[in-house]
């Protein structure tokens, strides 16, 4: 099996329908679909029932988004794992280009893609800027995620090798996931190519629940930061001590927690050579 496709699913029967259609219609056939319902009440689960198609596997879960995802990807038996969304669709040659790439630059642990937004009264617009290998992806991480989630495709054996999973993070997981990623020393490439059309609805969950999202984000952020300080305490210890006096001046609202975040990505990322940065 070459490709395991990952998406879990939560009362999506408005839009799941066009998401399962647009994955079977894949130029590229060699896969499995690993679909977790996650504890769905409407007829989600009736919808994925009513294919008839062997590279299908149900999975049924109580609602529950981090534990659905994990088990989808502790089923994966693919030599890679494709992210997909329940109202997105594919382009046709998603899984095709991806695995080329894959298979081409062997180094490569994520490959992911731009994608098109639409949706009711969106323009059809093209998502990120960055395409190509991703220079010091954790830096980048600091100033906010730039991986389009349903478009990354990940090598299995890094996943296992490395013990990464989903971890609960309000709305942010897949942020938190790929800075793990990053961590753990993972490659990025970003093809310049959309191949995810990326449906905005006010049905979704970074819609309804924004602040939340917002929050948790910032709080990886910071995560991000704090770690690349312990990881140079050694040779460096004032970061720890400056990070300190600013957190105070955050208090006295002299700072604000963007400008101190933005602080040490630049200042990080001016002295790459010199410190540490995964």
């Amino acid at each position: 099996m070459k490709i395991s496709i990952v998406m879990a699913a939560y009362n999506a029967e408005e839009y799941i329908k066009e998401a399962i259609d647009s994955v079977l219609r894949q130029s590229f056939t060699d896969f499995e679909f690993i679909i977790v319902d996650d504890g769905s009440t409407d007829t989600t689960r009736d919808i994925i029932r009513s294919y008839v198609d062997n590279r299908i596997r149900l999975i049924e879960n109580k609602h529950n988004f981090t534990d659905s995802i994990n088990k989808g990807l502790s089923h994966a038996s693919g030599k890679y794992i494709a992210f997909m969304d329940n109202d997105d669709i594919m382009h046709i040659d998603r899984l095709k280009i991806e695995h080329a790439i894959m298979e081409e630059w062997p180094d490569i642990t994520v490959c992911s893609s731009t994608m098109k937004l639409f949706g009711k009264d969106v323009d059809l617009k093209i998502t990120g800027g960055e395409s190509g290998i991703i220079k010091n992806p954790l830096l980048k991480f600091i100033g906010g995620d730039y991986i389009s989630n349903p478009t990354g495709m990940i090598r299995t054996d890094f996943l296992r090798k490395k013990n990464i999973g989903y971890e609960n993070y309000s709305f942010a997981s897949d942020y938190k996931f790929w800075v793990e990623v990053a961590k753990a020393g993972g490659i990025f490439y970003i093809e310049s190519q959309p191949l995810m059309y990326y449906r905005l609805s006010k049905g979704q969950a970074s819609q309804k629940f924004q602040k939340e999202q917002q929050d948790a984000s910032l709080k990886i952020r910071n995560e991000i930061v704090q770690y690349l300080i312990i990881k140079n305490k050694a040779n460096y210890p004032e970061l720890e001590d400056l990070f300190s006096q600013f957190e105070s001046l955050v208090q006295k609202e002299l700072l604000t927690n963007e400008e101190i975040l933005m602080f040490y990505q630049n200042l990080y990322s001016k002295n790459k050579d010199k410190i540490i940065t995964n």
